[in-house]
């Protein structure tokens, strides 16, 4: 009985989650755009989007709406059930160097930190500011996730030393007695 209980109230606070996510995508998004790329009219997918409504968004359609608008909010708060995080990829073809990535990651880092410093003080966090750290944070992690792609890549090879080493120099590092 505890465990019905349990998992009662766990699947009652992941569809809270999960119906904040969609109030909050539906209000930051071009509904309209999507709606158009979905086939279907911008009315249905609002009340799909909206938990007071008798539609129901079906997973592929969640599937669908991510990867048009390229917010994955609502991906994120389904996953967040299973105690895992959403980590979109973007530009993986777009060729950075290690330096490159390492400087993006400095960035996001300091952009989540400016983040932290601003709202810090506040008695609660809206709906929206929650989603755009939310979004901030997996873009770090996807910057992580080429970070590391790139790394492996670089060191699976016959000269991953010479390969990283160069790069490093090319891109600025200073070179003991030379700088």
């Amino acid at each position: 009985m505890a465990t019905n209980n349990s998992m009662s109230v766990f699947c009652e606070s992941r569809q809270k989650s999960f119906d904040e996510a969609c109030c909050s995508f539906a209000n930051s998004e071009n509904m309209a755009h999507i709606a158009r790329e979905m086939g279907m009219s911008e009315d249905l997918l609002r009340a799909k989007l909206n938990p007071g409504q008798r539609h129901v968004i079906k997973p592929v359609e969640v599937v669908a709406v991510s990867k048009i608008s390229g917010n994955y909010t609502l991906v994120n708060s389904l996953l967040l059930g299973l105690d895992m995080v959403a980590a979109p990829v973007k530009n993986a073809e777009e060729a950075e160097s290690i330096v490159e990535r390492l400087l993006k990651h400095s960035a996001n880092a300091g952009e989540l930190s400016t983040w932290a410093l601003q709202h810090s003080n506040g008695p609660r966090l809206s709906r929206t500011h929650k989603q755009s750290l939310i979004q901030k944070a997996q873009a770090g992690i996807g910057n992580l996730v080429l970070l590391i792609n790139d790394i492996e890549n670089r060191t699976s090879g016959a000269s991953p030393i010479l390969s990283m080493g160069v790069d490093f120099i090319a891109n600025g590092a200073p070179i003991p007695g030379l700088a």
